[in-house]
């Protein structure tokens, strides 16, 4: 499958500048894990328009190893002070657009980070933690990962980490998490939760995507879902064929159908800067950690992302494609960055 890259129409072009665009999911390998670590995320999200995003702190590390990864950012964000913020509010995000400055929202993709002690939460809170989900992939002490053919729900301690987060004001994220565990803490929350970076069971039905069932559950409490540029996700043929921004928005037009406009963002669970001989690395490596991840076989670097859609500086091609839908002004700008902005705004505060 081969691709020509989207030409963006004035009106595509103008809606994209004028909006609040948030990714709500940019992978660890851009946060910095090292004291003198180049930060490149500034530039990359400039290029692209973007004005916030959620950037990975931890996947899967221990305590001590997360506070050395949120020194290195934080320290790497005054650095760079002129051209990067980190957003503690919604207000945050605005004043960083109308600044034409970026933001960054620290976000954990696992609750391993808090060693099974809840007043580690209130300590993260305080370093600048907005967004944590409760699991990646595999069971912790918390709840079942999407990895899991149990399925089992929240433990005791996962239901108290439910209400901690609420307690601190961290928004709840049920990308890697279990439907049963999702169902659960959609309930037992106090405040809406998202699914930050995921796509729909209905278009290729493996564990890691969301099912219809999860995703109204979600929605019908304020929840926000943010679809996933992953193309073995947006595709059962992903690994073999790759995937297209037409394919990414079909399934933003079956949300808008079955749960509306209002619970649709984006989250494209880009690694930036990803080369082949990363990729090879993280084939070895992360892939092999997690077999389920490769959604039933290898698959080349080209069909990693949908084509066209391979870094942040390419969210314009989503823009136009909802355009020429025939998506108005006002649902496009929810789209891009309006619906997490309002969620963010009931979860952490104005």
């Amino acid at each position: 499958m081969s691709h020509t890259e989207i030409e963006i129409s004035p009106r595509a072009e103008e809606l994209h500048a004028r909006a609040i665009v948030i990714n709500a999911l940019c992978s660890s390998n851009s946060t910095p894990k090292k004291a003198d670590a180049d930060f490149g995320l500034p530039e990359i999200m400039s290029d692209g328009g973007v004005t916030a995003v959620n950037l990975t702190i931890s996947v899967k590390d221990d305590f001590k190893t997360t506070i050395q990864t949120f020194t290195h950012l934080l320290n790497a964000i005054d650095r760079r002070s002129d051209a990067i913020r980190l957003a503690l509010t919604a207000a945050d995000i605005r004043n960083g657009k109308a600044d034409g400055v970026p933001t960054i929202v620290a976000g954990f993709q696992n609750s391993d980070p808090f060693d099974g002690n809840l007043a580690y939460v209130s300590l993260f809170h305080r370093l600048g933690l907005r967004i944590s989900q409760l699991t990646y992939q595999r069971r912790n002490l918390a709840a079942d990962g999407t990895g899991e053919e149990a399925d089992a729900g929240l433990s005791v301690f996962g239901r108290s980490l439910v209400q901690e987060l609420n307690k601190h004001r961290i928004l709840i994220d049920l990308s890697h998490t279990g439907e049963r565990s999702s169902l659960e803490t959609i309930e037992l929350s106090s405040a809406p939760v998202a699914v930050t970076h995921a796509c729909l069971q209905s278009f290729n039905p493996v564990r890691r995507n969301k099912t219809d069932e999860t995703i109204k559950a979600m929605a019908a409490r304020g929840g926000v879902f943010g679809m996933n540029a992953i193309a073995r996700l947006i595709s059962p043929n992903g690994n073999a064929e790759g995937a297209t921004v037409e394919q990414f928005v079909d399934q933003i037009d079956y949300l808008a159908d079955m749960v509306g406009i209002d619970h649709i963002g984006l989250g494209l669970d880009i690694n930036e800067g990803l080369t082949p001989e990363g990729f090879a690395e993280r084939r070895k490596g992360f892939l092999t950690e997690f077999p389920e991840l490769r959604m039933g076989g290898d698959f080349p670097f080209e069909h990693y992302y949908a084509f066209g859609l391979t870094s942040m500086r390419n969210m314009n091609a989503i823009t136009e494609t909802l355009v020429r839908r025939g998506y108005s002004d006002e649902d496009v700008l929810k789209v891009l960055g309006g619906n997490f902005l309002r969620l963010f705004e009931e979860v952490w505060g104005a």
